[in-house]
């Protein structure tokens, strides 16, 4: 199983310098990745502050929601359901145990918790922290 985080997910809908290679990667790789509802809807507020903060029109954004919505669709993600205590319950043992270590966001600390919970193998990241952070728990990072 193989989980993407907010970065890799929004470079893969919306045009950035990243698009190419996460565009690349799901080419290669046909086993859809795991969305959950935190992953998505963080997505989609990425999304939206990229058009609020002017660096992507509206027309873009709305495009890229669509291509999100669409990829989910085409079985590109595939929707894991999370229970929210139990969420942000590993969230916070990660928080206690690697947070001076790492210096990871504590958003980034969900996209991690998340990946735990669903028993993911591979995390998808551009974020050069969460990289560190996702192989020292054991996970295959990739991109």
């Amino acid at each position: 199983m193989t989980y993407a985080d907010s970065s890799f997910l929004v470079s893969s809908h919306i045009q950035d310098s990243h698009t190419e290679t996460a565009k690349k990667y799901l080419a290669l790789n046909s086993t859809p990745l795991i969305l959950t509802s935190f992953s998505k809807t963080e997505t989609q507020h990425a999304i939206r502050m990229l058009a609020f903060r002017k660096l992507i029109t509206i027309g873009e954004m709305t495009q890229g929601l669509l291509h999100l919505e669409r990829a989910q669709d085409d079985r590109v993600y595939e929707m894991r359901w999370i229970e929210t205590g139990d969420l942000f319950q590993i969230a916070s043992q990660l928080s206690n145990r690697h947070a001076l270590e790492y210096g990871v966001r504590f958003l980034d600390m969900l996209h991690l918790a998340s990946a735990q919970l669903i028993k993911a193998k591979r995390f998808l990241t551009f974020d050069l922290r969460q990289r560190k952070f996702a192989a020292a728990l054991g996970l295959d990072v990739k991109i």
